[in-house]
């Protein structure tokens, strides 16, 4: 009896069968979906894997359909990148591998059509996916600056490269509906997004920042156009043949494959978004999405200086002056008012004087060439202490200060676990004391390094501890040791800091705490190694996951919180 072999289906063999085969794939799991669509992206790059104009829609389709698996991920990671480091890297890692794997086909199949010059049907489908490619160059770039990474020169090269051969061909400006629910795009508005979302992040844009721009680039980008002369003395341009992005143009001749981008157009766009929403704030001022519009708001001053070409910065407060040296640092809230903690050394007691030298004074003076006395013990344990509390992967390099902060060069091993906006503390080896400033710039140099900016916040700190003042009703029958206790609230650490920019100003005092101890209105005990008062949280200064930065309002004990501590009363 004859059997006849079952015909196997291959999932990317042509568009309809790629819809059918993503259609049966699990819903409702994007990393096991992620791992499904890379594992046949992966076998359709392989070099013994035909080429064939059928396979090459099929791609085209994944394509379409990974936007939404793309989104999911992206909403995924930045709920939870805060939360886990593990989980971070996690998502980081398959938005990166499936871009890379759609690259990888594109790629391949660029190759190919290169290789058929006089094939109609290759050629009819070679706009949109040079359009592709160039726009999972731009998704590549935004999930590296997640992590302030930047191109290396290679791969600017091969993104200028795919752009000169599209205007080769003379096909940058053929419209393309790659969207079928949008606007059609061309390969010349892809490049140029790519490209401005480079500008306008310096490396000080949080992950959520960078996903608010990018929906916004679609519109914003629209007037942009590449010229070969300039339409004004000012402006940005860049080089096709070169290692960058776009640049501010300056007197000097260019040399190069260069073409311009006139971006006046689009800083006329951005101070038409800001005028809007500061009519909106003005009118709701409680509203409650008024937070996030002042961030928008701060977001959106901070584009257009970049997207100006006329921007001029404001002269510093203070020159950049180099520095050299390593430095320890210790990042994060909890380490800092830990390291605080276990800073200060236990009660010892005073020196017994010995005027006469003993045999076994004499030994130790011969064996350790010091006498071990007890009260060096705390200073042995130092560099102990600090190795615990100091981020791993080794010290940091100062490259220069300011009397507002400083530059300094991390390892690339710890610099992935540093945020923007998060606190870190260094010691300044030689120099007495440690200082603490806050992330506010991150780039990555290197596969070893990275550069990091650091804004100066506090040049004393001593760690706190803030406890709840609750008050007594006056009908409560108690015993002055009952009240005392009761006085006694929740007890919670936080870092007191001082700073001041020059040497003759008055240091200016304020308080870090945890952002759920945040209450203004009631009355705690700040203790401190040298004294004891009666504070208010004041004005909120800065706010983030792990960190609250306030005024410290000093405030006198009334009447319903008896036995609350007086002003600057030192500690027994």
């Amino acid at each position: 009896m004859f059997t006849f072999k079952k015909k196997s289906v291959v999932p990317l063999g042509d568009a309809s069968s790629a819809g059918k085969w993503l259609a049966s794939l699990p819903t409702g799991d994007p990393l096991r979906i992620q791992r499904e669509v890379l594992k046949a992206l992966h076998k359709l790059a392989e070099s013994t894997t035909p080429r064939t104009v059928s396979g090459l829609k099929a791609l085209f389709t994944v394509d379409a359909h990974t936007k939404g698996l793309f989104q999911s991920l992206i909403a995924q990671y930045a709920e939870q990148a805060n939360r886990s480091t593990k989980i971070e890297d996690q998502l980081w890692q398959a938005l990166l591998d499936l871009n890379q794997g759609l690259q990888a086909c594109y790629g391949a199949f660029t190759r190919e059509i290169q290789a058929r010059e006089h094939h109609r049907k290759w050629q009819a489908l070679l706009p949109e996916l040079i359009a592709r490619q160039i726009a999972h160059f731009g998704l590549d770039a935004r999930f590296r600056l997640y992590r302030c990474g930047r191109w290396i020169p290679a791969k600017w090269i091969e993104f200028h490269a795919l752009f000169g051969y599209a205007c080769s061909r003379q096909i940058e400006r053929q419209p393309l509906p790659l969207d079928p629910k949008g606007e059609p795009t061309t390969i010349e508005h892809q490049y140029l997004i790519a490209l401005v979302l480079q500008l306008a992040d310096a490396g000080d844009l949080t992950p959520a920042q960078l996903e608010w721009v990018a929906s916004q680039l679609e519109a914003w980008c629209r007037p942009l156009r590449l010229t070969v002369e300039p339409r004004a003395a000012m402006t940005f341009y860049v080089d096709v043949a070169g290692t960058a992005g776009l640049r501010r143009r300056t007197l000097g001749p260019l040399e190069g494959s260069v073409l311009f981008v006139d971006t006046r157009r689009l800083h006329a766009v951005l101070l038409q978004e800001r005028g809007a929403l500061e009519q909106a704030i003005r009118n709701d001022p409680s509203g409650t999405g008024t937070p996030e519009q002042l961030e928008q708001l701060e977001l959106l001053v901070k584009l257009a200086n970049r997207i100006d070409p006329e921007f001029r910065p404001l002269p510093r407060q203070g020159e950049r002056v180099p520095a050299s040296g390593a430095v320890d640092a210790i990042i994060g809230f909890a380490n800092i008012s830990g390291f605080l903690r276990d800073e200060e050394p236990p009660p010892t007691p005073a020196p017994r004087p010995n005027g006469s030298r003993t045999f076994g004074s004499a030994i130790e003076v011969a064996i350790f060439g010091r006498s071990r006395a007890r009260i060096d013990d705390h200073v042995e344990l130092a560099p102990r202490r600090l190795a615990v509390f100091a981020a791993p992967g080794g010290p940091w390099e100062m490259k220069d200060l300011s009397s507002s902060g400083f530059r300094l060069h991390a390892p690339m091993s710890i610099a992935t676990n540093v945020t923007l906006s998060m606190l870190v503390a260094i010691d300044r080896r030689g120099e007495d004391g440690i200082v603490m400033g806050i992330v506010r710039r991150m780039r990555r140099l290197s596969v070893n390094h990275a550069e990091i900016g650091l804004q100066l916040i506090a040049k004393t700190l001593v760690r706190a501890d803030l406890v709840e003042v609750r008050r007594v009703s006056d009908g409560e029958n108690a015993t002055s040791a009952a009240k005392q206790t009761a006085l006694a609230g929740r007890r919670f650490p936080g870092l007191c800091i001082s700073f001041s920019r020059h040497a003759d100003e008055a240091p200016v005092q304020s308080l870090i705490i945890p952002p759920v101890e945040y209450q203004p209105s009631w009355c705690y005990a700040l203790e401190t190694k040298d004294a004891t008062r009666a504070i208010r949280f004041g004005r909120l200064l800065e706010q983030h996951p792990d960190w609250l930065w306030t005024v410290i309002d000093p405030t006198e004990p009334d009447a319903g919180a008896t036995g609350a501590p007086p002003e600057a009363a030192p500690r027994e």
